[in-house]
């Protein structure tokens, strides 16, 4: 059955990224930030299928939010495709080990963005979820959690040469070192 070309759809940025694409046939120039939602219509989402690297696009970035436009324009989706943020969450805090590595195997990038970005600012506490974010995407969420961990206080090591420095540093207004100076004043008057 043929989608109606002026149907509109919701269709959803779910990266941690900027996405953004351009259709110069329909004068179309398309921006969406972080978690936002455009409508558009079916013949624009049609048009961006037929494109290089559309329907990775869609499939990786955007989330169209009705599985009939998906089927018709041929994105093959897993049911990570269809995961909210409340539900990346909710399998980071209380998903079953099995069910979060399915989602690192089959989640579009999009989705595996949003896995790392919540394991941090949450954090994630589970470390074999930790460590199986690590083995598939390379990204380390224990060494990210540190380096987000402000500095230690620690008092200024003194070596020589600081101890040198400071003592040349002077605390009040310089003085003249030399009082008489071998200089002839002229006088032009």
């Amino acid at each position: 059955m043929a989608i109606n070309p002026d149907k509109i759809y919701n269709v959803k940025n779910r990266s941690a990224g900027t996405v953004s694409y351009r259709l110069p046939e329909l004068g179309v120039r398309r921006v969406f930030a972080v978690g936002e939602v455009k409508r558009i219509k079916y013949s624009e989402l049609e048009a961006l299928a037929y494109i290089e690297g559309g329907r990775r696009l869609m499939l990786d970035y955007l989330q169209i939010e009705d599985p009939e436009a998906t089927r018709d324009l041929g994105i093959p989706t897993e049911t990570e495709y269809w995961m909210s943020e409340e539900q990346i969450i909710d399998l980071l805090q209380h998903g079953s080990y099995e069910a979060f590595l399915d989602c690192l195997d089959f989640a579009p990038d999009g989705v595996v963005d949003l896995v790392k970005k919540y394991a941090i600012s949450l954090p994630l506490n589970d470390m074999k979820k930790r460590q199986a974010i690590k083995d598939k995407t390379g990204f380390d969420v224990t060494q990210a959690l540190k380096n987000l961990e402000p500095d230690e206080e620690k008092p200024p090591v003194k070596t020589a040469e600081t101890a040198k420095q400071s003592a040349s540093e002077p605390t009040a207004a310089p003085t003249r070192r030399v009082t008489n100076t071998n200089y002839k004043i002229i006088n032009k008057n």
